[in-house]
């Protein structure tokens, strides 16, 4: 017999199937490693402060970089708690934007910026995390 799949497999599989998991989300199993590197959730993310530095990693489940938004790129990454919108100015996606364009999963370290009760992450940096998630998730991508 097959020694048994644990969370992190199992839901893999599920999205390699299905394209989605009623078992958990694919970073679920991966949270104590991004909370001992320092990296917020979703839910965290969105509770924290106007000018506040911080660290995400997530899914990529969009990106838009639409022509009449001047340069700007948009990202949603997901994560198990929920979503974090990203602002990439011109000069971040121009050294960055094979990575931003080709990983799934990607981490984002910048400042956020709170306007009544909207939350954005600037980015000041983009970076793969050294983790794989379970599956890869196509995002949907929109220029």
């Amino acid at each position: 017999s097959f020694p048994a799949l644990d969370a992190f497999q199992t839901i893999g599989w599920d999205y390699r199937t299905s394209s989605h998991s009623p078992r958990g989300h694919p970073l679920a199993p991966l949270r104590p490693v991004l909370r001992a590197r320092g990296l917020a959730t979703a839910r965290e993310v969105a509770a924290m402060p106007d000018g506040r530095r911080v660290r995400h990693a997530g899914l990529v489940i969009c990106r838009q970089r639409p022509e009449n938004a001047g340069g700007v790129t948009f990202l949603t990454l997901e994560d198990e708690t929920g979503f974090v919108n990203v602002v990439l100015w011109d000069s971040v996606w121009q050294r960055h934007k094979v990575t931003i364009k080709t990983h799934p999963f990607l981490g984002v370290t910048g400042r956020l910026q709170v306007r009544d009760g909207v939350v954005h992450l600037v980015a000041e940096e983009v970076w793969v995390p050294p983790l794989s998630p379970p599956a890869h998730l196509p995002s949907r991508d929109f220029r």
